[in-house]
């Protein structure tokens, strides 16, 4: 029994020190965004070269539906499109980026026109309330097809505080100085302004399926206070619980010697009534 209590103290012992440490960190990152956010609110905050954002958007989903133009399909004669069935696959055409589309539905419409609906299901799709990371690149060696994450900006050229994450479909260089034309993935059109270097904040490298949820909840006041109270109390109810046992086991100890010092002084009494022990000089 007791080399299982010893055991669970151990296991239990591991755990708490991995959750402080997975806590700890992941309190130590959100301060260091936060605080980063506060000094330079006109720019993601990044930690290691990776800046990390919550996506509230659904530009770059693949579930989204979308209305295809017949004449806007590649590689097709009008005999295939017309034989196009829920599954199959077709190319469409953004700028210099081809697009890859799953059929939904195809069909003629009211006016007697065959139209298609498709999503495209790109494997580096981004949902919304994904928790996505960008790195810092060269923003001059950007091509067609990689997904940015840029500081959006109006006509004028102004930037207009929204951060937005789109492929590049185009590259335009004018006398040597690049922009980028983008879109994203769930759009019909591409984006109006084009993307200069000094707007763009990295590379989009990877992403956390639907935890941005929960970090943006932590960076709230109710969330940064269960965020710290929840591991405090864990930490407080197990050092009670540990306190318990071990006194527990204190008074367990306690009792076993006042029963064997009992035990003894028994023994020692039957001894003494039968007669004192000869004397080793006679």
């Amino acid at each position: 029994m007791k080399e299982v209590n010893k055991t669970l103290d151990r296991i239990v012992t591991a755990i708490g020190v991995v959750l402080c440490v997975v806590f700890g960190l992941m309190l130590a990152l959100n301060i260091t965004i936060i605080v980063k956010g506060l000094i330079n609110p006109d720019w993601p905050p990044s930690v290691f070269g990776r800046t990390p954002m919550i996506v509230k958007s659904g530009s770059m989903s693949s579930d989204v539906v979308h209305l295809v133009e017949s004449d806007a399909i590649l590689d097709l004669t009008e005999e295939q499109k017309q034989t196009l069935k829920p599954g199959d696959t077709v190319k469409t055409k953004s700028a210099d980026y081809i697009e890859i589309n799953v059929v939904e539905t195809a069909g003629k419409n009211a006016q007697g026109e065959f139209v298609i609906t498709t999503t495209r299901s790109a494997p580096d799709h981004i949902e919304v309330d994904d928790l996505i990371f960008a790195k810092t690149v060269d923003t001059q060696a950007l091509e067609v097809g990689q997904i940015i994450t840029f500081m959006e900006t109006d006509p004028s050229g102004n930037r207009t505080g929204s951060v937005v994450t789109h492929r590049i479909v185009e590259v335009l260089d004018t006398n040597g100085v690049r922009a980028y034309r983008t879109k994203g993935d769930a759009n019909n059109t591409i984006d109006t302004v084009p993307t200069k270097p000094e707007n763009i904040v990295g590379l989009y490298v990877s992403r956390v399926p639907k935890i941005g949820a929960f970090i943006y909840f932590l960076q709230k006041p109710w969330g940064m206070a269960i965020f710290i109270g929840v591991p405090v109390l864990a930490f407080i109810i197990y050092d009670i619980i540990r306190r318990q046992r071990s006194a527990k086991r204190e008074d367990n100890k306690v009792e076993a010697l006042e029963e064997e010092l009992k035990r003894l002084r028994e023994l020692a009494g039957k001894q003494n009534g039968g007669g004192d022990p000869p004397d080793a000089g006679n």
